[in-house]
C-alpha cells in the first residue's frame, strides 16, 4: 500500500515527499525512502524533534546519517511542536552537514512555545537550505513563524534572502481573513 502511494502521488505531481515516523523509528522511515526513490521522487525523511534526556544531538545526528546511507536526498528537522532548543538545533545542522556537506536540510517548526524565531535564525547560521514559514493570519501560535519577521531577521543577520511580492502578500492575506471570517 505504502508502495502504491508515492507512485499514485509522483503521478499526482509532488515531485518531493516528507517522509517521518513520530517514533523516529528506521524502520517506518527507511522503506518509505526506497518507495519514494522507486517512484521517481525526491525522498526527504524527517527528524521528528523533541527534548528529552534521550533525544540529544547525537541520537539526532546519527539518525539522519542512517537516513543518508539509506538513501534519503534530503533532512527536514521536523520540529511540530516547536519545542526544540536553538542551540542544540543547530548542532544537529551541523552535524548532518559534517557528514554530507551537500544535503539539503529543511527546518519546519510551530511558533507555539516560542522558540522557534531563536531556532530558525540558529539553524540558518550552521546551514540550514530552507525554513519553513506561514503568513499572517495563519502564522504564529500553532503556526509557523510568519514569513515577513523571518525575512527581516534574516536579512538582519546577513543572510541574502528573496524580496517579498508585498502586494501579492497583501492579496492572498486579505483572501484568507476572508475565508476565515
Amino acid at each position: 500500500l505504502r508502495k502504491l502511494f508515492y507512485k499514485v502521488k509522483k503521478a499526482q505531481g509532488t515531485d518531493i515527499t516528507r517522509i517521518f515516523c513520530g517514533l523516529n523509528d528506521p524502520r517506518n522511515v527507511i522503506p518509505s525512502i526506497q518507495y519514494a526513490k522507486e517512484a521517481g521522487m525526491i525522498a526527504q525523511a524527517s527528524l521528528c524533534i523533541t527534548f528529552s534526556p534521550i533525544h540529544t544531538v547525537e541520537y539526532y545526528v546519527n539518525l539522519a546519517k542512517k537516513f543518508i546511507e539509506a538513501g534519503a536526498d534530503e533532512i527536514c528537522l521536523k520540529d511540530m511542536a516547536g519545542i526544540g532548543r536553538p542551540k542544540s538545533l543547530g548542532k544537529i545542522v551541523a552535524g548532518i552537514k559534517a557528514i554530507k556537506k551537500d544535503i539539503v536540510i529543511q527546518y519546519h517548526s510551530h511558533a507555539g512555545p516560542g522558540f522557534n524565531m531563536a531556532s530558525i535564525l540558529e539553524v540558518a547560521e550552521n546551514g540550514c537550505d530552507y525554513i519553513d514559514c506561514g503568513m499572517s493570519p495563519l502564522s504564529w501560535g500553532t503556526g509557523h513563524a510568519d514569513l515577513l519577521a523571518v525575512q527581516a531577521m534574516l536579512k538582519d543577520a546577513g543572510f541574502v534572502v528573496p524580496e517579498i511580492n508585498m502586494k501579492a502578500y497583501m492579496k492572498v492575506r486579505s483572501l484568507i481573513q476572508e475565508f476565515m471570517d
